[in-house]
């Protein structure tokens, strides 16, 4: 066989020096998930903000109401009895500022976007029992003065001042504010600060069931449930932080991703004295 066509035999491969070894690999940093979608109970209720589903609750009232659904451009909508409610959804670029807007003969009310869902579904609620007086003469069972008892309760200034003039109803922490002129012909609430927060605007001859709806809810005592990762960021110092508050203490305590989480997140006394200029503007 001619030697130009017979292989030769192959070259050994170096080895590679300890210097040009190849460095370990090192694993990813991963977030600790356990921690940021622990369940966590809120106080105050109003400073929780909503949650990306903040809606869902809302809607669920209103189709067990068996309210009549239709989806438009603006949203999800929903009527009876001459009242019409929009849910609004969050992710439309168009209609970010506002939650849930409603209707009827004589007036109208917009919720803004981050409202919590507490509130939307207790306004849904209203509505749903509004409906029912016009439609069936149903006893209207609201009572307006006991929810602004409530709030005088709960440490809110004049809350006992209506009929006195423009009336600003103010929290303990200055945070939250309710402004009703003498003719309680238009509700106006502002939540927040630094631009985290929500408005509700109740304007015109309202079902007083959707007044006194949104006031109780101002003035609730019960903690509302969140995720800790959806906690707003300029609010979080003002916020009472604690456990699941729908779970019992002996699950906390034997559940798997509790025991991963660690202890139950600090409770953090809210601030109080805040000062109006530090309130978000409007």
């Amino acid at each position: 066989m001619d030697s130009t066509t017979t292989p030769s035999p192959s070259a050994p491969r170096a080895r590679r020096t300890a210097a040009s070894k190849p460095k370990p690999r090192v694993a990813p940093v991963l977030p600790d998930l356990s921690r940021s979608s622990r369940i966590v109970g809120v106080r105050p209720a109003y400073l929780a903000l909503g949650s990306y589903t903040s809606v869902a609750r809302a809607r669920r009232v209103l189709q067990e109401a068996s309210w009549a659904d239709a989806t438009r451009d603006q949203g999800h909508v929903f009527s009876r009895g001459g009242v019409e409610v929009v849910l609004h959804d969050l992710t439309d670029k168009r209609y970010q500022r506002e939650a849930l807007t409603a209707q009827g003969p004589g007036w109208h009310a917009t919720f803004s976007s981050q409202s919590p869902d507490e509130v939307l579904a207790s306004a849904a609620e209203a509505l749903v029992e509004a409906a029912m007086v016009s439609e069936e003469g149903e006893p209207d069972r609201s009572d307006l003065d006991d929810a602004l008892s409530c709030l005088s309760d709960a440490g809110w200034d004049d809350a006992d001042a209506l009929g006195r003039g423009v009336t600003r109803v103010t929290s303990p922490d200055h945070l939250a504010e309710v402004l009703c002129p003498p003719d309680q012909e238009a509700w106006l609430v502002t939540v927040g600060m630094d631009g985290e927060g929500w408005e509700a605007e109740l304007v015109g001859d309202c079902p007083e069931a959707l007044v006194e709806s949104v006031i109780s809810c101002l003035a609730a005592e019960s903690p509302a449930r969140r995720r800790s990762a959806d906690l707003p960021n300029a609010l979080h110092r003002y916020l009472e932080i604690g456990p699941d508050p729908y779970r019992s203490d002996a699950a906390r305590q034997t559940s798997p991703s509790a025991r991963a989480a660690g202890p139950a997140a600090t409770v953090v006394t809210p601030v109080q004295g805040v000062t109006a200029a530090s309130r978000r503007s409007r």
